[in-house]
């Protein structure tokens, strides 16, 4: 159990909506000098013929951008944790391409893992048809694969990574907030709650380990954890009640009260900043300080203008340290490489 940190973080990771609004330091244009290097290491890559799950930075070489990439690593670790790169001309490439383009930029701020158990390690983000919780192939279907409104939630990895290529006809708004902002307003309102956010909850692994859909993670993982004089944050409400679900154990009147005030500070005008997916457009967060949520869309009747997304799940040697647990927040039996995996595996792909 996570021991129960109360002291008000004072952090340019604790923002509030207001304050991306008035600065927009977190939004970085590229230059037409960086679109010329980008597109020419693209053709560069093309030539060599390496593909996309063997590209590294060596292979996708950006000296001209190499320092706002470093300073977007720096904003996502020190700074308030979220950055936004726009300006990547997708209309001139097929999918193939923008998924090097989107790669050879995402490697400079980690290593790519995979991110479900199909071996995806760019995933398409697009509605297929599916229902949020229905079993598909002997495991739940996970919100991405839906048009469905998703609630707020990080990802198990230190960062990841929405690249737009296409935005839905009506609706799909991203919405981001500080985690770090959510656990000051809860010490304000309702420090007893922080109790149970410390002692956390198990998961289900939604059928993605062996096992199947009834297996949940055999310790809790807190939503809030302090470890190394860092506050990082663990949350999918959607995963936490599937696992109360199968494992028998329903949420304690405390544990939904506390889960509550946290759904309902997030959604809230004041920590909740809203912002459209335009193409081109890659949001990079990290997952320890910020919450992610979509809203509800609908797409075009032609394929063609139907929403799209590409996804990165990124672990990286620039993250905070984290406690045991929330390195592993699916357990010893995760399908999804931990950081230290993530880089040991990297490491020996380099010698």
């Amino acid at each position: 159990m996570s021991a129960v940190f109360r002291q008000h973080i004072a952090h340019p990771c604790a923002w509030k909506a207001e304050e991306l609004r008035r600065d927009p330091s977190w939004i970085y244009e590229l230059t037409s000098a960086e679109i010329a290097e980008i597109e020419a290491a693209l053709k560069s890559v093309n030539k060599a013929g390496v593909p996309v799950l063997k590209m590294r930075a060596r292979d996708f070489p950006l000296p001209v951008t190499a320092p706002r990439l470093r300073e977007i690593s720096r904003q996502l670790e020190e700074g308030r944790g979220i950055a936004l790169v726009r300006g990547v001309p997708v209309a001139r490439y097929d999918d193939a391409d923008l998924e090097k383009i989107y790669w050879g930029l995402s490697v400079s701020l980690g290593v790519v893992i995979a991110q479900n158990t199909k071996g995806d390690h760019i995933g398409h983000v697009r509605d297929e048809g599916l229902k949020w919780g229905q079993v598909s192939g002997g495991e739940l279907v996970r919100g991405y694969r839906t048009n469905e409104y998703m609630p707020f939630h990080s990802d198990p990895t230190d960062r990841v990574g929405l690249f737009c290529v296409q935005k839905a006809k009506v609706g799909g708004l991203s919405s981001i907030a500080s985690s770090t902002a959510v656990y000051n307003e809860i010490l304000a309102r309702r420090p007893q709650a922080l109790d149970c956010l410390f002692r956390g909850f198990h998961y289900s692994l939604r059928g993605e380990a062996s096992g199947g859909i009834a297996q949940i993670t055999e310790y809790r993982v807190p939503v809030f954890d302090y470890f190394a004089g860092k506050l990082s944050s663990r949350y999918v409400r959607k995963t936490i009640v599937q696992a109360a679900t199968v494992g028998g154990v329903p949420l304690t009147d405390e544990e939904c009260a506390a889960l509550d005030l946290l759904d309902e500070l997030v959604k809230g005008d004041e920590l909740r900043f809203d912002m459209s997916f335009e193409p081109g457009d890659i949001q990079y967060l990290n997952n320890h300080v910020a919450f992610h949520s979509r809203t509800q869309f609908e797409d075009d009747e032609d394929p063609a203008k139907r929403r799209h997304l590409m996804r990165i799940w990124l672990q990286s040697a620039d993250a905070r340290p984290l406690s045991p647990i929330m390195s592993r927040p699916h357990g010893t039996k995760s399908p999804f490489l931990s950081r230290e995996q993530a880089l040991a595996r990297e490491a020996s792909a380099t010698v």
